[in-house]
């Protein structure tokens, strides 16, 4: 091969890799970890290994029943093989990462990406969830232990923890209890301040706003064409309330609009510039995949077929604490794991 054909194939990897860290900050798109996830030489736990009784006395793991809960009895289906599936997070939280004293307000993850790898079919597809969800989440103790569960905001899930690995992990767990205890494979997860610093590297990124954001910007009024950098990206990406209509479904829209932007700029800069900037974020991200495996996955999502993203269908509410909560349609969540991790038996 070339020299210009290798340099060529460095930056398409360069350029996913900056792109996926800004994902972590509050853009929607693919994700990706470890093929296989270590985190100091340890397996994180992954919920479906306890055995549960069933009605005619046999044993069967927590995950085969979450799943059988989630498929019409009426259908035969399996379990896709040679699947691998990825969680990405975007912390609410200024600044480098730092750890937490106690395992409670480490901060929220407003932004949480779920990648559907395809070895099989070569495919991929996103899964973007809400970050108002009304889940089942772990609950840690003093000691960092789950001393029990309760339904809350997903984007609590992070929050508690240490700030680091365990709020990665606790986050993790939840979404895969979400998803019918699909084993997730490994985390990403990168502070707001983050996409600041990112788009401060590379020179901005162009958007044309679709709506006023003047109460949060005096420049950032409909029809304009900004390039948002720094602060002002943050604004862009962060803003909910006095907004749009307040709610998390059009951040979530807006996300999407950056993050197209964000693409068609990062092909416009030298790979100098891009290494420079996944270099200026490591302070702010918290991860548990290997730099052999991260280059390998972002080749898979250069090659395989994009299927688009996916979301789960459901209503907002207002609790009794005055917060907004999305409340997850059981029926769309069902589809949803079912399209990602399933077909039908032959």
């Amino acid at each position: 091969m070339s020299e210009p054909a290798v340099r060529n194939i460095k930056k398409d990897i360069l350029v996913a890799a900056v792109t996926i860290l800004a994902l972590g900050a509050g853009v929607a798109v693919a994700g990706v970890v470890a093929d296989r996830v270590l985190h100091r030489n340890e397996e994180p736990p992954v919920p479906g290994k306890t055995q549960v009784s069933t009605e005619d006395g046999t044993k069967e793991s927590e995950s085969e029943t979450a799943r059988k809960a989630v498929l019409d009895e009426e259908e035969d289906y399996v379990h896709k093989e040679n699947l691998r599936t990825y969680l990405f997070l975007g912390v609410d939280v200024d600044g480098p990462v730092k750890k937490n004293e106690g395992y409670i307000d480490a901060g929220q993850a407003d932004t949480q990406l779920v990648l559907v790898l395809d070895d099989e079919n070569k495919t991929r597809t996103l899964l973007q969830l809400n970050r108002d969800s009304l889940v089942e989440i772990p609950v840690l103790g003093v000691m960092g232990d789950v001393v029990g569960y309760e339904k809350k905001q997903l984007a609590l899930a992070h929050a508690y923890g240490d700030g680091l690995e365990k709020s990665c992990e606790n986050n993790v767990n939840t979404v895969s209890k979400l998803l019918g205890d699909e084993k997730i494979d490994g985390y990403f997860a990168l502070n707001m301040d983050g996409i600041g610093v990112l788009t401060d590297t590379i020179g901005g990124v162009e958007v044309t706003l679709e709506s006023d954001y003047s109460s949060v910007d005096p420049e950032m009024v409909k029809g304009a064409t900004l390039n948002l950098k720094g602060d002002q990206a943050l604004r862009y990406l962060r803003s909910r309330k006095d907004v749009d209509d307040g709610t998390n479904l059009a951040r979530m829209t807006r996300q999407r609009v950056f993050l197209n932007a964000l693409e068609k700029k990062l092909k416009t800069v030298d790979s100098k510039t891009v290494l420079k900037a996944y270099d200026q974020v490591t302070d702010y991200r918290v991860t548990n995949m290997g730099s052999g495996t991260f280059v390998n996955v972002l080749e898979k999502m250069q090659q395989y077929e994009n299927l688009g993203t996916k979301t789960i269908e459901g209503e907002n509410s207002v609790d009794n604490d005055g917060y907004i909560c999305y409340n997850l349609d059981e029926e769309s969540l069902k589809k949803v794991i079912i399209d990602l991790f399933y077909q039908k038996a032959e």
